[in-house]
């Protein structure tokens, strides 16, 4: 045994030798190594456990709630976006009775591919393969893209062989099997020796295929527009259905009068014999007539508003006669120039388009009849006739063609 010597401080003095440590003995080390050991062994399971979790793997998580999940859908399947891998499932939990939530992580690198109003479906590569959730962009995709947390509702999911067995046992359960028997008897007996034409038949069925194939497009079309077109007979049903029974109404009273009927046609197809006889006879002039009259009915059309403005006008001026006074101011104006010829020859010669000249159908925005060209001749050849010239009472003007038409009309005299 070793007595160290220490000075006041309690230190070991210089010219005292130090304590040695004890070692670790053998048995010891190896607990404390397989301690250590194990404690890696764990976190290398842990680290692995972790990873297929994708625990350490970033991504954007969302929910996809299906009517079902499907056979063989199990953690880990490809996250599909037409085609390409871009995530994978995380998560599948049951919801009620009627459906399945599916979780999902979208890589980091392919979310901004994603719109927010994509749509999922659940498909297997063949029948008996595992699902997968592939996501479809819409045409018209949204401008923002997938968010975390977000909830896809829009699903679909492929049918499966379940179902198809399912379905098959509910038709074989509802037929007798010994129906089934006589009926698969018959066919095999009237397909006994008809190789040749079955054939043939479906040659020629292959051939009416290939032809029909082209129409297509156009079948789908009318197919699209069918729903409209279905909604509007609807709406027009009850409208066919009454006039249908207006017809039954109208066939019924034909049927009463047949005698007055007989003898009307019988009657209508003398006139259409006589009208015949008549218009073949008088066909070249009635050509020639309406001919004639066609340069007149022409012209009477051109002028055919002030055919109103005429009468509109001739009322207003018996309103004012009857109940007004009117005022005329006379006065000697110098005589105009003597007739001589040619220059004075009678000249028709108007091109104006029909117009109510300051009538009482005339607006205000409308006045623009200012040295209006008349062309017949009265102040010489080619001259013109300007009605701005003469003066009238504004509330004579007023009276006549009512507020509008008389400032319209002093608007036309000052040039405007």
């Amino acid at each position: 045994m070793t007595v160290l010597e220490t000075d006041k401080r309690g230190r070991p003095k210089a010219n005292m030798p130090k304590p040695t440590r004890r070692p670790m003995n053998q048995r010891t080390r190896r607990q404390f190594l397989g301690a250590i050991g194990l404690l890696a062994v764990l976190a290398i399971i842990g680290g692995v456990i972790l990873t297929y979790e994708q625990v350490f793997t970033p991504g954007v998580t969302a929910t996809v709630l299906s009517p079902r999940a499907g056979l063989l859908m199990e953690k880990g399947a490809d996250v599909t976006l037409d085609g390409v891998t871009v995530g994978q499932v995380t998560s599948i939990d049951p919801v009620g009775d009627s459906q399945a939530r599916l979780g999902i992580k979208i890589q980091p690198n392919q979310q901004q591919f994603i719109p927010s109003n994509v749509t999922a479906s659940i498909d297997a590569p063949s029948v008996f393969g595992p699902k997968f959730v592939n996501l479809t962009a819409p045409k018209q995709a949204a401008t923002q893209t997938i968010q975390a947390g977000q909830v896809i509702n829009q699903v679909q999911v492929s049918p499966e062989i379940d179902t198809v067995f399912s379905n098959l046992v509910g038709v074989l359960n509802s037929v007798h099997p010994a129906k089934v028997a006589a009926t698969l008897g018959a066919i095999s007996t009237s397909l006994n020796g008809q190789g040749a034409n079955l054939g043939n038949f479906i040659g020629q069925f292959n051939s009416y295929l290939q032809q029909f194939n082209p129409s297509l497009p156009a079948l789908g079309n009318d197919l699209a527009v069918a729903p409209s077109v279905a909604n509007a007979w609807s709406i027009a049903t009850p409208d066919a259905l009454k006039t249908l029974d207006n017809l039954r109404v109208t066939s019924g009273t034909l049927t009463a009068q047949q005698a007055q009927f007989d003898a009307f046609l019988v009657n209508l197809s003398g006139f259409a014999g006589n009208s015949q006889s008549f218009l073949s006879n008088n066909e070249a002039g009635l050509t020639k007539t309406l001919s004639t009259l066609l340069p007149t009915s022409q012209l009477l059309n051109q002028y055919s508003p002030e055919i109103g403005c005429l009468t509109a006008s001739a009322s207003e001026i018996n309103n004012v006669t009857t109940s007004n006074s009117l005022t005329l101011n006379t006065a000697v104006v110098p005589g105009a120039k003597e007739y001589s010829n040619p220059s004075n020859l009678p000249v028709v010669g108007a091109k104006s388009a029909a117009s109510c000249y300051g009538g009482p159908l005339t607006k205000q925005t409308a006045a623009s009849w200012n040295g209006i060209n008349f062309n017949d001749g009265s102040g010489g050849a080619g001259a013109s006739s300007n009605s701005s010239s003469a003066t009238l009472n504004p509330n004579l003007a007023q009276d006549l063609f009512g507020s509008n038409a008389a400032a319209a009309s002093s608007a036309a005299k000052k040039g405007k």
